[in-house]
């Protein structure tokens, strides 16, 4: 099992992990191809979108700690929807 499933693994555990941080969250999504960009203005949200995910964007917001689980469970949809999209194949 490579490093990015046994990452997504630990994000899909039950009850949801508290403990993952935010750069956790990002290298997973970038591994399934999502782009991240910060918005200007001087947000601390970054936007997850994903090319073959039009109508999808997912705001994470960088703190310093942790991530709330709220966005470790969007952030394990948003994977799941890139894996149906392939067949449920892993990147």
């Amino acid at each position: 099992m490579s490093k990015i499933e046994k990452l997504f693994e630990k994000l899909k555990r039950r009850p949801t992990p508290s403990d993952i941080l935010f750069n956790e969250v990002d290298k997973l999504l970038r591994a399934f191809d999502f782009i991240r960009r910060q918005p200007s203005g001087g947000s601390s949200h970054y936007i997850y979108i994903h090319p073959e995910l039009s109508d999808y964007r997912l705001s994470i917001p960088r703190h310093k700690g942790k991530v709330k689980t709220g966005y470790v469970r969007e952030t394990v949809n948003a994977i799941e929807k890139v894996k149906e999209l392939h067949g449920g194949n892993e990147k």
